[in-house]
């Protein structure tokens, strides 16, 4: 499944983002969040991300990233980069789950 997130992550929509996310990913499956037509994101969208992360690890779910430049930047500025699973495309990441696989 391939979530697609566009516009504005701020502390206004971050809820809204939030709840998206999690009332769109199947317990048991895997899901790509699809940042790259994310205009801005600010460090309450960061923190959603956090959530979503921790939630994912407990339960044993993989997910993916796509990450476009303002999400990048923030994550640099975080000092996150190598934090979440992030890609540059849908067929990267799917590349790396098939690795994982196969």
């Amino acid at each position: 499944m391939v979530l697609g997130v566009r516009g504005d992550i701020d502390l206004f929509s971050a809820p809204v983002f939030h709840e998206y996310v999690c009332t769109q990913i199947s317990p048991e499956g895997q899901f790509i969040l699809d940042m790259s037509k994310v205009d801005f994101i600010g460090t309450a969208g960061l923190s959603v991300l956090d959530s979503v992360h921790a939630s994912n690890l407990r339960d044993g779910r993989h997910w993916a990233m796509i990450c476009g430049r303002p999400l990048c930047r923030l994550l640099r500025a975080a000092g996150q980069e190598s934090s979440y699973p992030c890609f540059p495309s849908v067929d990267s990441a799917l590349g790396a789950w098939h690795g994982k696989t196969a």
